[in-house]
């Protein structure tokens, strides 16, 4: 009798397999996958709002940029890069090939299609800046962007439009400073270049700081998104948003 009754006070085999957990059971091995969760840094799968949907693609990742990168980051990547270089052929002033080559460097990180050797991302600072107007006009337009988001974002896109006019301007004056054959004219264009790369990194830094300010009002709060959104997202014929029917990755970015 005593060992039949252990018998029965012990979950069987078959409770496992087939899922019959008996409620004392259920508690701890929760508790536990919670707990697991939150060390491994789970992501919520409930759907973020479209707005949010494309912030994450300025802040986090898009799907054609470097290493899919946030369009934000690849913008600033490749100004830092422009300004740096414009530094190094001021530096290299005494030789007409070092001027030229580093000119040359400002150009692929302004514009790959025009130089396509250089040490910026390969995707271009004026790209970068005519995506990032294009997904916070998207954020700021949908019908679920917050109040906050409506009102704060259109001035966001104008500051972008004179800072896309720059790197334009950009471009085709280090352009030219390439083609000119005396020294002292190609160390003008440098000099030009320089002053002009550092103020465009510097306003593109704050225009981020501005994002990230306006962000920390919103209710519910902006958190990364998770991957299966940030790239499944699709504009429909209707003109509204929705999801690619595809098999997803519950990752985050």
């Amino acid at each position: 009798m005593a060992m039949q009754a252990m018998r029965l006070a012990t979950p069987s085999q078959t409770d496992f397999c087939v899922g019959r957990r008996r409620a004392g059971w259920q508690r701890p091995i929760a508790l536990l996958l919670g707990f697991l969760c939150t060390l491994s840094g789970c992501v919520s799968l409930s759907p973020p709002s479209f707005a949010h949907i494309h912030i994450g693609h300025v802040l986090s990742g898009w799907s054609d940029t470097p290493q899919r990168q946030g369009l934000l980051r690849i913008a600033l990547q490749d100004a830092r890069v422009a300004a740096e270089h414009a530094e190094y052929a001021v530096q290299g002033a005494r030789d007409l090939n070092s001027v030229r080559l580093h000119l040359g460097h400002v150009v692929q990180a302004l514009d790959p299609a025009l130089e396509p050797q250089g040490p910026g991302s390969g995707y271009g600072l004026v790209r970068a800046l005519g995506g990032l107007s294009e997904h916070l006009g998207y954020a700021g337009s949908v019908s679920d962007a917050s109040a906050a988001l409506k009102a704060g974002l259109p001035p966001l896109i104008d500051g972008l439009q004179p800072l896309r006019r720059e790197a334009l301007l950009l471009t085709a004056l280090t352009r030219e400073g390439r083609r000119v054959a005396d020294p002292g004219q190609a160390l003008a264009y440098a000099q030009e270049a320089q002053q002009r790369c550092q103020a465009l990194e510097t306003q593109l830094a704050q225009l981020g700081q501005r994002l990230q300010a306006l962000l920390a009002a919103e209710n519910p709060p902006y958190s990364p998104v998770a991957e299966r959104y940030l790239f499944g997202l699709i504009r429909l014929p209707s003109g509204e948003w929705g999801f690619a029917e595809r098999r997803r990755s519950a990752g985050s970015y």
